[in-house]
């Protein structure tokens, strides 16, 4: 298990946000989310490599962007 910082610049609005933290804890992979000093980056504890992580978190943000645009 290793802590990697996740990018989520692309996130637009606060609800979104949210949205993607309860989603992000529902991942078998995440064990645990966290705030940083920056508002565009969470610290994830994830269970897989760092090769996994990419993967995992390049999947995201299509989703993300789509369920924001959905909300709007």
């Amino acid at each position: 298990m290793s802590l990697y910082e996740l990018d989520i610049g692309w996130v637009r609005s606060a609800n979104a946000r949210r949205y993607l933290y309860w989603e992000l804890l529902a991942c078998e992979d995440v064990q645990g989310v966290f705030r940083t000093a920056r508002d565009e980056t969470l610290a994830v504890l994830f269970s897989g490599d760092r090769r996994d992580f990419r993967t995992w978190a390049q999947s995201l943000a299509p989703i993300a962007a789509t369920t924001t645009r959905d909300k709007e």
